[in-house]
């Protein structure tokens, strides 16, 4: 069975590995070990997340192994595209704060960025997923101290666990630094949309992808496959065919505009990059030689 649209490779080899113990067999292709009985390795992954697999192979052995060919590109993927987000969120930060001249805009309070509602709830999202990180890291001396401030008459006795560390960490004050670290990458991919494209893209974001040739549709369209891609392996979903080849693409189109005057010219994000667009690109070629194997 075809790939749809991606291309051939060699074929690779799938050994068995030594036995670890009387008890178990393993599998040819997976090298995973299945009990002589009860549960087998189909049971680890469950029938109906191996369907999947089964439908484009002819054994469960092959779908069991295609499913895990699937799992290693998808850690590849997760392991480039967090490298974008990551990126993509300071990069885009740092223009906006010194475009707008407020480096603190994700702050409480702060009015220099023309966000609309869903991202001002956004950020909040992110202020208080900021305090809760923060909170975490303090000792149990250092929270029970916080109620002093928070219930100055004393804890109310009705108060469950959870509003009373909800109420301690609504007196952290967190920084830009540390909201900005919990914004996710929905957050970003929206300064690119077209909501924007007027009051951020044209004075601010197009220097964040400097090659004038470039359309903030075809940056935001790219984000948007990245974003999809993100959730899916985050999932544990999979990524094949026309999903596959679409999320190469966008990675390969940010990789080569990020920072970058000249789209595919050698620029820092590309060298920042390279050993996992390598390791990607491996995988990617490994992912699709055991899939004209198996299928």
């Amino acid at each position: 069975m075809s790939l749809s649209s991606i291309g051939g490779g060699s074929v690779t080899a799938f050994a068995a590995l030594p036995t670890l113990s009387p008890a178990f067999r393993l599998s040819t292709y997976t090298g995973l070990p299945q009990y002589a009985s009860g549960m087998e390795v189909v049971d680890f992954i469950s029938r109906e997340r191996l369907r999947t697999y089964r439908v484009v192979t002819d054994s469960d052995k092959k779908a069991i192994a295609l499913h895990n060919h699937t799992l290693q590109l998808g850690s590849s993927l997760m392991s480039m595209i967090a490298l974008i987000e990551l990126s993509l969120r300071n990069s885009t930060n740092q223009r906006l704060s010194e475009d707008f001249g407020d480096h603190e805009w994700l702050l409480p309070g702060r009015a220099a960025l023309p966000l609309q509602p869903d991202l001002a709830r956004m950020i909040s999202k992110a202020t208080s997923d900021a305090r809760k990180a923060a909170y975490s890291k303090l000792s149990y001396r250092q929270k029970n101290s916080l109620d002093a401030r928070a219930f100055p008459q004393g804890v109310p006795s009705n108060f469950s666990h959870s509003r009373i560390v909800k109420k301690r960490q609504e007196l952290l004050d967190v920084t830009h630094g540390q909201i900005l670290a919990q914004t996710t990458l929905g957050f970003w991919k929206r300064l690119y949309s077209s909501d924007y494209e007027v009051t951020l893209w044209k004075p601010s974001l197009k220097r964040v992808f400097p090659d004038k040739a470039l359309k903030r549709s075809a940056i935001s369209k790219n984000i948007e496959t990245i974003y999809a891609t993100r959730n899916r392996v985050a999932h544990h979903e999979p990524v094949y065919g026309d999903r596959l080849d679409d999320a190469m693409a966008a990675i390969a189109f940010i990789r080569n505009a990020l920072g970058c005057r000249h789209c595919g010219d050698e620029s820092s994000f590309r060298r920042f990059s390279t050993v996992h667009h390598l390791r990607l690109r491996m995988d990617y070629e490994s992912f699709v030689d055991a899939w004209h194997t198996l299928t």
